[in-house]
């Protein structure tokens, strides 16, 4: 199947496509969050749940387990206050007729209390009353030194946990060991109805991990914890060796299986819950799916919307295109009607208003080429006879600047030398013109004929941009020097001449090719002045001094007979009047 004509291939597509795809993302993402915490927020529920339970599971089996060793508290407080005589013997068949003990005995720490005093020779009959009253009233007045952790055992007579009771007399001397042995199934007792063993499986596990009890029957054979390498089994393994209760689960969205384990506080022994994970998260499982039918159904809806309200968008983008395949083909034509407000009509606007500098720019362009300042251009565009061709006859002022000796120097050197002094020379040289919005008319070799059009300006101020413009570019001459010097080329030096007077002013050519230029009889004479001006000189004519003769310094006059000029005229060598005058 080729896919190339749907990827991208129209504007409507991309936009389905970059706009569909976000907010399906959006959702995806949304639902995916969601999800994740409506699962996280279950599993912490049940995870508080299970460690409620196992509290209560540890706490039954530690009560009943303890329940000889506080009967025995109970026992000594009260033969203490009353000054009760109680017996070992008394004690142990005490304990013995407590539920779930199956035996009770009683080692005392000295061997020779353990031979009958009656049994003794030469004790009469009172004595020997002393002496066991005596070790009855030690017996009684005794308190628990210490209990020992239980001891599992599993044998033919059954399962049963043993404890060892040390009992220490009022000077804290060890009299004797209580050693009790009760039924594991005993303890036991009754967790079964908490409602925590109705998982898939249930165990205990001594400080070891070797099992003690568990509910599955599939693990009979079953020694240890995590001794099959399950994943989930060492997890537990792990955490049970820095925590004292917690929950781990399984691989799997939802987890295959989840487990809990909680250590009893006075029995190293763990209470270890497995269940599945599909029971406990089966709410979850049903919103994933509910989520993922209704990102479906939402994003089929977006969908329509989008393709809804897109064909106006469209529409409009539409005709933007076509008017920029015409401006691409010199046709400008009218503006785009813009139809609405939106972004799309800020668009349209400013597609219309790029279009109209694009037209105006192709104006200048083909009026004024590179010859004219930008700026002094849209001055010059201003004036509707500008861009028209013909011209008007009116007073301006020419300017004419020429190298001095380089048809001689250019016969020494290589065409390429050539370019290269005239490309830096004139780059500096148009810069300046254009700053004192000068209109280079043409460049004759390494000559540049320059006028200044008075436009809405008086000819004085047009006579004194000239004069400015020639004080810059002299000024400039050394800085172009020292670039010249710094490639190994050769010095120059210019001459300026300056005048005004009666010239046809306008756009000079035919309607497929024209410039904005000067013609007159002031034209010739300002490239006749320039011949006389001598190296770094500038020479004006009675013209150009006498409407600005208070801003410059005449340096010396004389007369000169130009050719094609019936009459000598008087050129002027000037300098600027102030010499603080800011050159450009």
């Amino acid at each position: 199947m080729d896919v190339s004509w749907f990827r991208f291939r129209t504007l409507q597509a991309r936009l389905l496509l970059l706009l569909l795809i976000p907010v399906v993302v959006i959702l995806l993402l949304g639902g995916v969050a969601s999800f994740w915490y409506a699962r996280d927020i279950m599993l912490n529920q049940w995870q508080e749940s299970a460690v409620v339970k196992l509290q209560r599971a540890a706490h039954y089996i530690e009560m009943r387990l303890l329940k000889p060793v506080d009967l025995l508290n109970v026992l000594f407080q009260v033969s203490d206050r009353n000054a009760a005589i109680v017996s070992p013997e008394q004690v142990t068949d005490f304990l013995q007729v407590m539920d779930g003990v199956v035996s009770a005995g009683y080692e005392p720490a000295d061997p020779q209390e353990s031979v009958s005093v009656r049994r003794m020779p030469g004790m009469g009959y009172m004595d020997r009353m002393n002496v066991d009253m005596h070790k009855g009233m030690r017996f009684s007045r005794s308190k628990i030194a210490s209990v020992s952790g239980p001891q599992y055992h599993a044998g033919e007579d059954g399962r049963t946990v043993t404890m060892r009771i040390t009992l220490s007399g009022t000077s804290e001397e060890t009299l004797g060991h209580l050693e009790i042995r009760m039924e594991f199934d005993y303890l036991l007792k009754d967790i079964l109805s908490l409602g925590w063993w109705q998982s898939d499986m249930a165990c205990i596990v001594d400080k070891t991990g070797t099992y003690m009890a568990h509910t599955n029957m599939a693990m009979t054979d079953r020694r240890s914890l995590g001794e099959s390498n399950d994943p989930l089994e060492q997890a537990i393994v792990k955490k049970m060796e820095s925590r004292t209760f917690g929950t781990v689960s399984s691989g799997g969205h939802p987890p295959d299986l989840v487990a809990g384990f909680y250590k009893l506080d006075q029995v190293p022994w763990t209470i270890i819950m497995f269940a599945d994970g599909r029971k406990i998260l089966g709410a979850i499982v049903t919103y994933r799916n509910v989520l993922a039918m209704g990102i479906f159904v939402l994003s089929g809806l977006v969908l329509v919307l989008i393709r809804f309200h897109m064909c106006r968008m469209v529409n409009q983008i539409q005709q933007l295109s076509t008017k920029a395949e015409a401006v691409a083909d010199g046709d400008y034509g009218s503006p785009i009607p813009v139809e609405s407000k939106d972004e799309i009509g800020h668009l349209v606007e400013s597609f219309n208003d790029m279009v109209k500098g694009l037209e105006e720019r192709d104006q200048i362009r083909n009026s004024f080429g590179r010859y004219v300042d930008p700026d002094f251009a849209r001055t010059l565009m201003e004036h509707p006879e500008a861009g028209q061709l013909g011209g008007r006859r009116r007073e301006a002022v020419m300017l004419m600047s020429d190298i001095r000796g380089f048809t001689s120097l250019s016969e020494t050197l290589e065409p390429e030398v050539i370019v290269a002094i005239l490309n830096r020379y004139f780059s500096h040289m148009i810069e300046i013109i254009q700053e004192y919005q000068g209109i280079i008319v043409d460049f004759y070799g390494d000559a540049i004929l320059v006028f200044f059009d008075p436009l809405d300006e008086p000819v004085q101020d047009t006579v004194w941009r000239a004069v400015q413009c020639a004080f810059a570019m002299q000024t400039r001459m050394p800085e172009v020097n020292r670039e010249l010097q710094a490639r190994s080329l050769p010095d120059l030096s210019m001459g300026i001449g300056i005048h005004a007077g009666q010239v046809v002013v306008g756009n000079i050519g035919s309607a497929t090719r024209s410039k904005y230029g000067v013609v007159g009889s002031a034209v010739n004479i300002t490239s006749r002045i320039q011949e006389q001006a001598r190296k770094g000189q500038i020479l004006v004519s009675d013209a150009v001094l006498e409407k600005k003769a208070d801003a410059v310094q005449v340096i010396s006059s004389f007369p000169a007979d130009l050719k094609g000029v019936d009459q000598p005229m008087t050129l002027h060598v000037i300098e600027p009047a102030d010499e603080t005058l800011p050159a450009a």
